[in-house]
């Protein structure tokens, strides 16, 4: 039962604040239940704003998902918009706020306190940041700037700079404006959750529609001038570039919001978001924080982390709430499933990337498939490359990324999933999943994954990974490609032998019995195979991990 009448103040709405509030109502109808919002919309959907940009979503009031009267005739919520939390007073147990229209202020009393000020864009302390034509991409303000500037000064080009989910958005949506895009990223990659080799796909997907793509390309300076097309000078390896544009769009990253946590003593964790518990409390017990204003825990390495993604904030608001009225289902942590359309392409990721993994001195390995999203003799089948990370000591799933034109989200839910219910490579051989020709095959993406990891953590397979075979001088191993003849004049891995699957029985004695052996095919299946009759045969093998597709497709520096 709903415990005595509480008096909750939650600062900050969208979707850690606002799912806090709808979930505390519903908890206790005679509670005090008040949300400050600093700007002018209390729940809107950030997430679609590159969509609104590119014309998409064609009204931009279809992003408001609540609004203050509507809050307060369905839910009873008291909102205050363009309100600013000011101060905690911890002693007293109040919040001290301004009304940034008139300028009253106001101090209102609390018996539990939520913090969801949520993040701020990132923008850099360099010259010209300040310029009438210089952007963020984070609120419906945003947007109506944006979408002004564009309309009022016809222009025809425009620079974002970062290569995060906004960044990659915000460059797809003005290339269908007809605006011509540089796309600006200081790493060698675009979409950083994801491992180089993954991201190399969207790397080509962005140049074939006409982004001008810039790795490993630092800002250092922005020269505008009324009436002229801004200047960016950047900083590549030891020398500059000039590049210039029209429009600019920051989009390198967010910030947690703990100025207020800060002032008041609360503790804020070592990513800098707050600290809070399972229950979502901070180091004061009446005081909880939810949503991109807080750091979290990565469940499978058990790190602090700091993930801001909108499901996770709507759980977070939802378990503040209960625990405040005696409930006390707890937070399990993120694991960072994410997915991005990058125009033709769908990237999604869930779990821990090989880098990370390489950072914190997990053991390792991970398997690449490039299946059909469902059956290959149904009309309109696509390849999906799909990468499978694991601990060879334990069989457990540590992370997943895909990318592919159709079907991606559906198998990173699964094996999102998988890691969350602590699965092993060897069950996913086992999932029974949705088999028709128009949504699957009889042997999923996913079932091939766990097979192809299990061959390897069973000692059925040997893998070399791209990077590693760059590395492997050519004189110290037989490169044997065991594609068709037509395949291999099409292109080929440098110091290769073609010698056909159906003819490799017949040629043996064409492979050096003492040198080992690296074989390949386009995808990894073939290959598989002549990893089988080779080592029954006494040689030395090992098959390169997801075939030509995946050494064509890797980085080439």
């Amino acid at each position: 039962m709903p415990q005595k009448v509480k008096k909750i103040i939650i600062i900050g709405g969208v979707a850690g604040g606002a799912s806090a509030a709808a979930r505390a109502r519903r908890l206790s109808e005679d509670a005090s239940i008040t949300i400050l919002e600093k700007g002018p919309y209390v729940s809107f959907a950030n997430c679609g704003l590159p969509y609104a940009l590119g014309g998409l979503i064609e009204d931009r009031e279809e992003l408001l998902l609540q609004t203050p009267e509507s809050l307060k005739e369905r839910f009873n919520l008291d909102v205050l918009i363009n309100t600013e939390a000011l101060a905690i007073d911890r002693t007293q147990d109040t919040v001290k706020a301004r009304n940034l229209i008139t300028g009253q202020e106001l101090i209102l009393s609390y018996d539990f306190l939520i913090l969801s000020p949520g993040a701020e864009a990132i923008r850099p302390a360099l010259p010209g940041m300040n310029s009438k034509n210089v952007f963020t991409l984070q609120t419906l303000p945003d947007l109506d700037k944006i979408q002004t500037c564009i309309s009022e000064t016809n222009l025809k080009s425009a620079a974002v700079i970062g290569g995060g989910f906004i960044g990659i958005e915000a460059a797809e949506n003005l290339v269908k404006r007809g605006i011509e895009v540089t796309l600006i990223e200081r790493g060698d990659q675009i979409f950083p959750p994801a491992d180089r080799d993954t991201a190399e796909f969207l790397h080509q997907e962005m140049k074939t529609h006409g982004v001008h793509l810039l790795l490993n390309s630092e800002l250092k300076s922005i020269e505008s001038a009324p009436g002229r097309k801004s200047k960016l000078t950047l900083a590549r390896g030891n020398a500059e570039q000039v590049i210039e544009t029209d429009l600019i769009i920051m989009a390198i990253g967010v910030r947690p919001r703990t100025q207020l946590a800060q002032s008041s003593g609360l503790t804020i964790g070592k990513t800098g978001g707050i600290q809070v518990d399972e229950f979502m409390r901070t180091s004061d017990p009446k005081i909880y924080a939810v949503g991109d204003v807080i750091e979290t825990t990565q469940p499978q390495s058990g790190r602090a982390s700091y993930i801001p993604l909108a499901g996770p904030a709507n759980r977070q608001g939802r378990i503040a709430a209960d625990h405040i009225f005696g409930k006390t289902p707890a937070y399990r942590g993120t694991i960072g499933t994410a997915v991005c359309q990058v125009f033709d392409l769908t990237v999604a990721t869930t779990g821990l990337s090989v880098k990370a993994l390489q950072k914190q001195g997990t053991p390792f390995d991970w398997v690449t498939v490039h299946p059909n999203h469902h059956a290959g003799y149904y009309p309109g089948a696509e390849q999906m490359t799909l990468k499978l990370i694991f601990n060879p000591e334990n069989s457990k799933i540590l992370g997943a990324q895909i990318v592919g034109k159709a079907g991606v989200d559906k198998r990173i839910d699964v094996l999102s999933m998988a890691i969350q219910t602590a699965l092993t490579v060897e069950d996913l051989e086992h999932l029974e999943l949705a088999y028709a020709p128009p949504y699957g095959s009889a042997k999923d993406p996913v079932n091939m994954a766990g097979f192809v990891a299990s061959n390897v953590i069973r000692g059925d397979t040997r893998l070399i990974h791209t990077d590693q075979l760059k590395q492997t001088h050519p004189s110290s191993i037989q490169l044997i490609d065991v594609r068709s003849p037509q395949e291999y004049e099409r292109g080929s891995i440098p110091n290769s032998k073609n010698i056909p699957i159906d003819d490799l029985r017949s040629r043996l004695s064409e492979i050096k019995q003492e040198v080992p052996v690296v074989v390949y095919c386009q995808v990894g299946f073939r290959g598989y195979l002549a990893y089988r009759i080779l080592t029954q045969k006494g040689f030395q093998v090992t098959n390169l991990n997801g075939g030509y597709r995946s050494w064509k497709a890797s980085p080439q520096s």
